[in-house]
């Protein structure tokens, strides 16, 4: 199972090889729209930063979703993960949202605490 139309940009699957295992994806292709928002506020908007804003999105709007998602970003990609798809499918919706609303991605970004940022 991957949708790749919901959260557009970002991708939603189930591990092909861990069933019951789902992932949240940016990849680094479609931050480079993002980057101005990040370099506004000193960060260079790879995998890392968006690892930071969904930090930041966890703590002010899912707080409850915070022991069930996990991140493994890298320079140039974003990913959450963990076993339950629906705290998943919530952080991808905000994340969605401020790929394309960069005024909301700006307060994501000013509101995280700055050691949550590569």
């Amino acid at each position: 199972m991957t949708d790749r139309e919901t959260f557009a940009p970002l991708v939603f699957f189930e591990y092909d090889h861990k069933p019951g295992n789902y992932c949240l994806m940016l990849s680094d292709n479609h931050m480079l729209a993002t980057q101005g928002v990040f370099a506004a506020a000193g960060y260079e908007g790879g995998g890392y930063d968006w690892a930071g804003v969904a930090r930041s999105v966890v703590n002010s709007r899912l707080p409850d979703a915070a022991e069930r998602i996990r991140f493994d970003p890298e320079a140039g990609m974003f990913v959450a993960y963990g076993t339950d798809p629906d705290a998943l499918r919530e952080l991808g919706a905000v994340l969605r949202d401020a790929v394309h609303d960069h005024e909301l991605l700006a307060e994501f970004i000013s509101t995280g605490d700055p050691e949550w940022f590569d």
